[in-house]
């Protein structure tokens, strides 16, 4: 490995790093937006399981999960108007 290194010539060796980065950088990308996505799911599980340990039924879970916030903002206005 390191004898091919030291046949490269500057320009060939700055290709290879360019092209290994951008390689990298999407695998990060990849990786990153998988793990958010499964945090979020775990998350999303926990809330639920909490939910229903506090005794909630399933139509206060769906309520809850379902709130737009934009709209419960909308409706304290038309409250506090």
């Amino acid at each position: 490995m390191g004898q091919m290194f030291a046949s490269m010539n500057y320009g060939q060796f700055i290709g290879l790093i360019a092209v290994s980065g951008g390689l990298l950088i999407g695998l990060v990308a990849v990786a990153g937006s998988m793990w958010t996505e499964i945090r979020k799911t775990e998350i999303a599980a926990l809330l639920k399981q909490d939910m229903l340990a506090r005794g909630m039924s399933a139509d206060d879970i769906r309520t809850v999960l379902t709130a737009d916030k934009t709209a419960s903002c909308r409706e304290a206005e038309e409250a506090c108007a």
